[in-house]
């Protein structure tokens, strides 16, 4: 039921390098001044960076689709500055798999795939 997500960064052009190349896609930077808005393609959301977002460890944790194997991509997380928190688990036939890493801004965030 998620209709937009906000990934917080506090550097764009890293956290851009490593979204790019974590899910071979480009991404869309919008510069609005002090507020900046790079569009995940291919998910419902963006990456922010402005004064009033903090990227965290803690809180809500928000899962990606993974259209390959969620293995491939947290085999490439720690070459591009993240850390693979939780390697893919099968949660069950039904539900598939997820993974968790820490993206190159200190963000938790999940992988998810059927």
């Amino acid at each position: 039921m998620i209709s937009w997500f906000e990934i917080p960064v506090s550097d764009m052009a890293r956290a851009i390098f490593f979204y790019e190349n974590l899910f071979d896609t480009k991404i869309h930077l919008q510069d609005l001044g002090d507020f900046k808005l790079a569009i995940i393609k291919g998910q419902m959301g963006s990456l922010v960076q402005h004064a009033a977002y903090a990227p965290s460890h803690a809180g809500i944790l928000v899962y990606l689709n993974a259209t390959i194997p969620i293995e491939d991509l947290l085999a490439k997380v720690e070459k591009l500055g993240g850390r693979v928190l939780r390697p893919s688990s099968l949660i069950s036939e039904e539900f598939g798999y997820t993974g968790i890493f820490e993206d190159s801004e200190g963000n938790r965030i999940g992988l998810h795939a059927r």
